[in-house]
């Protein structure tokens, strides 16, 4: 488990995770980092914790702060006599060969049965290849490999997207992203992510993206049926 991940969901985010209130591909993508970071691994035990002791005991409600930074360690102290979810340990991750990577890496669990079942791999322009999870209706899931060297095109987001970077790296205008990094993007976002090593991620959007600049903004219409098309595969 990395104990040096820079980048991870909200606490927000992560008290929905473990209320199970999110989609299953935004669930898939924040239980995939859970099991790569201890400190969220840590976290979401601690807002289970504050889940029961809010259903043992209504007036106790968790008001989740809207930053990651939030320390619940008193809290947790005055409810640890009410009877709590005991989480069993986090498995080892499982290595697993990646048809796209001339190496294998580590996947977390949740994401390896997938992979090691076989992935479909499709390449698009540019250096990328994409294969697809379907596991909702609402959202598009997918590997994505950026191949060394390889950027896309500048785009920004309807709706908002999630990535896991699980092998590798990759920078955009607003910083670099390395291993078990999570990150989020939305409309108020313009950005040309690229990879100079080579970079593995899974990504969880709940729209199409939109392409902003040049010729690439001739693949909107694809990128909207692209969508479609994936979240109807889910009855």
């Amino acid at each position: 488990m990395n104990t040096e991940v820079k980048l991870h969901p909200s606490t927000e985010l992560l008290n929905r995770f473990v209320q199970g209130e999110l989609v299953t591909g935004k669930s898939v993508v924040v239980a995939a980092h859970v099991e790569l970071c201890e400190s969220c691994s840590a976290k979401a035990e601690e807002l289970q914790a504050l889940a029961v002791s809010s259903w043992v005991d209504p007036g106790n409600v968790l008001q989740p702060d809207q930053s990651s930074a939030a320390d619940y360690s008193s809290t947790v102290a005055r409810i640890v006599t009410y009877p709590q979810i005991k989480s069993e340990p986090i498995e080892d991750l499982v290595e697993v060969d990646i048809d796209v990577l001339n190496h294998s890496i580590k996947l977390p669990k949740v994401l390896a049965k997938a992979a090691s079942q076989g992935l479909k791999w499709k390449k698009v322009p540019g250096g990328i290849s994409e294969a697809q999870l379907f596991l909702d209706n609402e959202t598009l899931c997918e590997f994505i490999y950026m191949a060394p060297g390889c950027q896309i095109p500048v785009h920004t987001h309807q709706g908002s997207e999630s990535t896991l970077v699980l092998d590798g790296s990759f920078e955009d205008e607003l910083g670099e992203y390395k291993t078990s990094d999570f990150i989020i993007r939305d409309a108020q976002h313009n950005h040309q992510p690229l990879s100079t090593e080579g970079c593995l991620c899974f990504a969880v959007l709940d729209s199409p993206l939109k392409f902003t600049k040049g010729l690439a903004r001739l693949m909107n219409p694809v990128n909207r049926y692209k969508f479609k098309k994936a979240i109807s595969r889910v009855a």
